[in-house]
């Protein structure tokens, strides 16, 4: 068990956070797909599974910009063609994600 978690998508950490605001407050999109697959034991709770579409990039070949982008539900301009930087968040977080903010207002 760790105090400290790195999420990867095709080798570059795209979040890291302590593992309380990773599971309770992710800030980047494969981070809360990720954590939507985990499985709820009780059959009669409600998940919002994150269901992840587009094409699955060649990690020997992966697509310019962000590397998420040809999966990620909110892609937008900017993501196909530039890599987000890994910028601090909160206390002692980082994500790399060009929305985030956005994506964190709605939701």
């Amino acid at each position: 068990v760790s105090d400290q978690i790195a999420v990867m998508y095709l080798g570059h950490i795209v979040e890291m956070a302590a593992a309380r605001d990773i599971y309770y407050q992710p800030r980047h999109p494969y981070t809360q797909a990720l954590l939507s697959a985990i499985p709820v034991p009780d059959p009669l709770a409600s998940t919002n599974r994150v269901v992840l579409e587009g094409e699955v990039p060649s990690p020997i070949n992966p697509p310019d910009g962000c590397r998420f982008h040809t999966r990620c539900p909110h892609v937008a301009e900017g993501c196909r063609d530039q890599v987000p930087d890994l910028e601090p968040v909160g206390e002692a977080g980082s994500v790399a994600c060009h929305h985030w903010r956005r994506i964190a207002a709605d939701g």
